[in-house]
């Protein structure tokens, strides 16, 4: 059986081992106290003076923005009423246009407008309801031409006819337009050639301006309305009057004949057409300076002229 036996380390060999040794010994005490300090190392106290510090420059920063934005703010204000005194801006030329009835000068007595004031003050949207306001203009647009330059159009409301109006036994004579919308009185030396509508109530015929719906005074402006398309017989140019009866319905009377023409309340544009057929045959047979007056509503398919029977 063999004996094992150690062999020796040599010198050298002792020595490496026990740098080795050392050297980690070293480390391990230097990185406990490393640790250590590490560990029981104390956080850093602010102190009372260092927030009052902090505070003021906050202060100050805050201080420096306000400031910043308070003179920007007056630069801005001075630079506004600096543009506004100039005279870049100023109004020197007022364009109107679209005007009939009324003149330049009502117009701008309208609008208040004067030469000279600044555009950059200048309310569009005041100045054209200001002018709309007026009971002849239907419509207005006013326009800014800059720097320095208005222009007004207008659009007039268009007499269709007279309308004249019973209220508390007082009657007062009104245009019409086509829409049958009553927009102002007659004045003093103003054009009264239109076909006027008799026999109209406040309330009854008429509500806020414009004729009652389905009623009789929209049944004469219908009628009206037949007679301005331009028909050579029976022209709107042709009627005097229309007048509206609680009892007969409408009754219209021509201007060069003295009888009237009963329309009844029913199918009036059917009798319209009627009656142009019956004047063209009265005419041609020059026998309508002999008629008396006209139903249009004797029956349904005839028409009765006094004195004589006609088809329709």
């Amino acid at each position: 059986m063999a004996i094992y036996t150690p062999r020796k380390m040599s010198s050298r060999s002792q020595r490496k081992k026990g740098w080795t040794h050392k050297i980690a010994g070293w480390t391990g005490i230097l990185l406990r106290k490393e640790m250590k300090s590490t560990q029981f190392q104390a956080q850093p106290m602010v102190t009372g003076t260092q927030r009052l510090w902090k505070l003021k420059r906050l202060s100050k920063i805050s201080t420096m923005f306000i400031g910043v934005g308070l003179a920007m703010l007056a630069a801005g204000w001075l630079s506004s009423r600096l543009v506004i005194r100039s005279d870049i801006f100023r109004l020197t030329e007022i364009r109107v246009s679209g005007t009939r009835t009324l003149t330049e000068r009502q117009v701008l007595d309208l609008a208040g407008l004067q030469q000279g004031v600044s555009l950059l003050q200048f309310d569009v949207k005041a100045v054209e309801n200001r002018i709309a306001a007026h009971p002849w203009v239907e419509q207005v647009n006013v326009t800014v031409h800059w720097p320095s330059a208005v222009e007004i159009d207008l659009c007039e409301n268009q007499p269709f006819a007279v309308v004249n109006i019973e209220e508390n036994k007082e009657k007062r004579l009104r245009y019409i337009n086509r829409a049958g919308h009553v927009f102002a009185e007659v004045g003093q030396g103003q054009e009264l050639d239109f076909p006027v509508i008799t026999g109209v109530h406040l309330q009854q015929d008429l509500v806020s301006d414009t004729f009652v719906k389905g009623g009789l005074a929209e049944a004469a402006c219908n009628i009206l309305l037949l007679a301005a398309r331009g028909n050579a017989i029976l022209p709107i140019q042709s009627v005097s009057e229309v007048h509206l009866d609680p009892k007969q319905g409408i009754v219209v009377y021509l201007i060069d004949r003295p009888f009237p023409v009963y329309f009844g309340t029913e199918r009036l544009q059917t009798k319209y057409y009627r009656l142009v057929k019956v004047l063209e045959h009265l005419y041609a047979k020059k026998q309508v300076d002999t008629v008396k007056e006209i139903r249009m509503d004797y029956l349904d398919d005839k028409v009765l002229v006094t004195g004589a029977e006609i088809d329709g």
